[in-house]
Parts: structure tokens; C-alpha cells; sequence
């Protein structure tokens, strides 16, 4: 059996243990967090529906952050990462990249 897959979403730590390597970060989300924000439009990584903002490690002792494809991007490269998605936006109101 593999190892858990540790990583934070939207501030909270979470594990996956037994994830199939070809589960994408889209269908874990929707299927399994119920986090429906993120959308499936091309399932290519072509229309940006799916974005969520990755952040991990620099190693320069700070972080990155990018937009990714959760269609096209897997589970297990989530480990010892974290990923925020549409749903952590505006917890206290509309975020101003929601009102733009």
C-alpha cells in the first residue's frame, strides 16, 4: 500500500491514504472534499476552469505560488504541499479578485 499523501487545503491539513495515482486534484475536490468551485471545462488544461493556486516549498526557506490545472495535475503531487481553492476566497465577503 502507498504511503499517505499529506498536503493542506484551504488552511486545513488533510491525508489521503489509498488515492489511485491517476486521481486528478479536479475529481478529488468535487468526489471527495465536495468542494465544487473548481469546474471541469476542457479536462485538457486548455480553459483555466479548473485553476487553483498551488503553494509549495521555494527552498530558500520561503514558498512559491502558481496557478495549476487540477484537471490535468494528480494527486500524489499534492505531498507536502498545499492548494487553495475558489471556496477559501472571500470567507468575510466577496475577495476583490471576485469583485473585479
Amino acid at each position: 500500500m502507498a504511503d499517505p499523501i499529506r498536503f493542506v487545503l484551504n488552511g486545513q491539513p488533510r491525508r489521503i491514504d489509498g488515492a489511485r495515482p491517476t486521481t486528478t486534484i479536479l475529481e478529488h475536490l468535487r468526489r471527495t472534499e465536495r468542494l465544487t468551485g473548481t469546474k471541469e471545462g476542457c479536462a485538457e488544461g486548455d480553459c483555466g476552469a479548473c485553476t487553483v493556486l498551488m503553494v509549495e516549498p521555494d527552498g530558500a526557506g520561503g514558498v512559491t505560488r502558481r496557478a495549476v490545472n487540477a484537471c490535468i495535475q494528480f494527486v500524489p503531487s499534492l505531498q507536502g504541499r498545499a492548494i487553495e481553492t475558489v471556496e477559501h476566497l472571500g470567507r468575510d465577503g466577496p475577495h476583490p479578485v471576485q469583485t473585479a
